[in-house]
C-alpha cells in the first residue's frame, strides 16, 4: 500500500482521495464495513484525520463515495466493451465478458459492491440508485440499435436489467463467495448464451 505524508500536504487532492478510498477498501474488506473504523482506514492511508474528514465526513462518507467510485469503474468497463459492435449478439457476448473480467480482476471491489444494503447507508442511497441508473441508461443507449432492427426483443423497461445481468451477477455472487469453483472464463461463454437467449427475438419476429 503506498503511504503519503500527509501533514506536508503536498499531494494532489485527488490523490489523496484515491488512497484515502483504497485504504478503506482494504480495511473494509478485512474487518468487514461495520467493524471498520475512521481510525484503521487513516493508519491504513497514513492520511490526517482532517484530511478524511474534508473529503469524506463519515465512515458511511467513505463507503458512499468507494461504492460510487467502484460503480463508475465498473460501468465504464461494460460500456466500453458495448461501442462499435458488428452485431447484437457480439454486443451481448462482450458485455458480459467485461461483467466477468470486472469481477475477477477486482474481487474486493466486487464483494464490495455487492453488499450494498451495509455499505451504502440510507443517506446516500437515493444518490447511488440514481447514479446506477444513469449508467444503465447510457448502456441501454448503445442497445437501442438492436432494438430498432428487431435483433432484440421489446419488453417493459424493468426486464432488461435482470435478464441481461441476472445470471451472471447470481454466479459472481456465489464465486465471489467461495461456494463454486467453476473458472470464470469457462463459465463466460454460457452466461453470455443466456442473456443472450432471454434478449433475442426469435425467428419468427414475436416477442
Amino acid at each position: 500500500m503506498r503511504q503519503i505524508d500527509d501533514t506536508a500536504d503536498l499531494a494532489p487532492q485527488t490523490d489523496r482521495k484515491s488512497v484515502i478510498l483504497a485504504a478503506a477498501l482494504a480495511v473494509f474488506s478485512e474487518k468487514g464495513i461495520e467493524e471498520a473504523t475512521i481510525e484503521d482506514i487513516r493508519q491504513r492511508s497514513q492520511a490526517s484525520v482532517g484530511s478524511i474528514y474534508h473529503h469524506f465526513g463519515t465512515k458511511e462518507g467513505i463507503a458512499a463515495a468507494l461504492f460510487s467510485q467502484g460503480l463508475d469503474d465498473y460501468w465504464t468497463q461494460l460500456i466500453a466493451r458495448a461501442q462499435g459492435k458488428l452485431n447484437a449478439e457480439e454486443t451481448i457476448h462482450d458485455l458480459i465478458a467485461a461483467h466477468i473480467g470486472w469481477v475477477t480482476s477486482k474481487p474486493d471491489l466486487a464483494r464490495f459492491l455487492f453488499s450494498r444494503r451495509q455499505a451504502v447507508s440510507p443517506a446516500y442511497e437515493q444518490a447511488i440508485r440514481q447514479r446506477t441508473a444513469d449508467h444503465f441508461k447510457a448502456l441501454f443507449a448503445l442497445l437501442k440499435p438492436w432494438f430498432k432492427q428487431g435483433a432484440l426483443r421489446r419488453l417493459p423497461a424493468d426486464l432488461y436489467a435482470p435478464l441481461l445481468m441476472g445470471p451472471a451477477q447470481e454466479f459472481s455472487r456465489q464465486w465471489l463467495s467461495g461456494r463454486i469453483q467453476l473458472d470464470p472464463r469457462i463459465a463466460t461463454k454460457e452466461l453470455s448464451l443466456a442473456a443472450w437467449r432471454s434478449l433475442v427475438n426469435d425467428p419468427n419476429g414475436s416477442t
